[in-house]
């Protein structure tokens, strides 16, 4: 029962290499990438100039559809609490 025991293994005496952080790289003189201003589309998330909200006209008809929906099943727990009130009143008062 020497061999196997039970339990968690025990690692190698191997430690793992320390990652840089952030600011360390910066101070070693590593190179920076420039990012220009830009903004993401709305709805696939592609870069675009900061100017614009949407890429192309395909991805506004998606957004204005999934925005449609969205304030659609936003309002309809409203309605169905509405329904059931006015259901309620008619069979009560009926």
């Amino acid at each position: 029962m020497s061999g196997s025991s039970k339990g968690p293994q025990k690692r190698s005496g191997k430690k793992k290499r320390a990652i840089p952080s952030r600011k360390e790289s910066y101070r070693e003189g590593a190179p920076s990438e420039v990012v220009l201003p830009h903004k993401h589309c709305f709805n696939c998330g592609i870069s675009i100039p900061p100017g614009k909200d949407i890429c192309s006209d395909k991805c506004q008809l998606e957004w204005d559809r999934m925005m449609k929906r969205k304030k659609m099943l936003t309002y309809l727990p409203i309605f169905g609490i509405l329904f059931l009130i006015v259901l309620y009143m008619i069979i009560v008062y009926g």
